[in-house]
């Protein structure tokens, strides 16, 4: 069987430009130092590597979540606390008016401070957070809760709700009729700030000592300062719900990301190794291919 010079050429070309693919892929892994370049270097270790930043992106979007959340929840607690301070003084201010050894005008200067601290309160009722939307509205979070004139409620008892994990929403709001509309010793629902209007405008008319203007006055500012403190105490349960999942989520990242390292980072040990080998491998077929291209018979004629 004859080979032709050409034919001897030809494979001594391939081999060398074999050796160069190769020897450039692992310089680009050394570079980088990620094992698989592309699907076809490893299709099962590409498939699960796949699924893996699949899921640690979504781990993350879950974490910043809960960041979302825990904030927002933050934020309506400290406006609650601070309209559980606003309400707690009103009730002091009214023991204060409530005694009969105050006279007309004493009243009415309570009556004055009292009502600076329910515009204060209505305020906290309408607050909104860093993006502009209430807290205290419901789903309709571009909605004023409550009309600063009339005190009536606009939103809706709608809870909004953010995904921390696969299998667990937060509530990240409570609407403000659960909170600021509360009940009275007389039976119906009313907003707190129409209660202590009432009461006001009964101190700066002589007209107080009789219901609602008298004991139950206070009993009514209790109902409405333990809504709030209920309230509270849901947005803590859920903070620490919160922070024991940010805890499982961080786990489950760590854990998803060891793995994937496994599938997808260099040996760098191994790798330089390969690279030794295949440099010394191009050497040898560069020398072959240039000595196999010089050989013709007439050198041996």
């Amino acid at each position: 069987m004859r080979i032709s010079t050409n034919s001897i050429v030809q494979q001594g070309l391939e081999a060398m430009l074999r050796q160069q693919n190769e020897l450039a892929k692992t310089q680009l892994q050394v570079s980088s130092g990620k094992r698989i370049q592309t699907p076809s270097d490893d299709p099962i270790g590409a498939v699960k590597m796949l699924d893996l930043q699949r899921q640690i992106g979504l781990s993350q979007q879950y974490q910043d979540n809960a960041d979302v959340a825990d904030s927002r929840l933050s934020t309506t607690d400290g406006t609650l606390k601070s309209a559980g301070d606003i309400m707690q003084r009103i009730r002091e201010l009214a023991v204060q008016a409530l005694n009969d050894t105050n006279s007309d005008s004493a009243r009415q200067g309570i009556a004055e401070e009292i009502n600076q601290l329910n515009e204060s309160l209505v305020a906290l009722a309408n607050t909104t957070d860093a993006n502009g939307e209430y807290l205290f509205s419901g789903y309709q979070s571009d909605v004023q809760p409550f009309d600063t004139a009339t005190f009536a409620y606009n939103g809706d008892g709608g809870q909004r709700q953010l995904r921390v994990s696969d299998g667990y929403l937060v509530a990240i709001n409570e609407p403000g009729d659960g909170l600021f509309v509360t009940q009275t010793v007389a039976g119906p629902n009313q907003a707190i700030f129409q209660t202590i209007q009432d009461f006001t405008t009964a101190l700066n008319n002589g007209a107080v000592g009789t219901a609602p203007n008298d004991g139950d006055f206070l009993a009514n500012m209790d109902y409405a300062m333990d809504a709030s403190l209920e309230g509270r105490t849901r947005i803590g349960t859920r903070q620490n719900a919160i922070e024991m999942q940010r805890d499982i989520n961080e786990s489950s990242q760590f854990s998803m990301t060891a793995t994937l390292s496994q599938i997808e980072d260099l040996d760098y040990a191994e790798a330089i190794t390969e690279l030794n080998k295949q440099s010394v491998g191009l050497q040898a077929a560069q020398q072959v291919y240039v000595k196999v291209q010089g050989l013709s018979l007439f050198n041996f004629l």
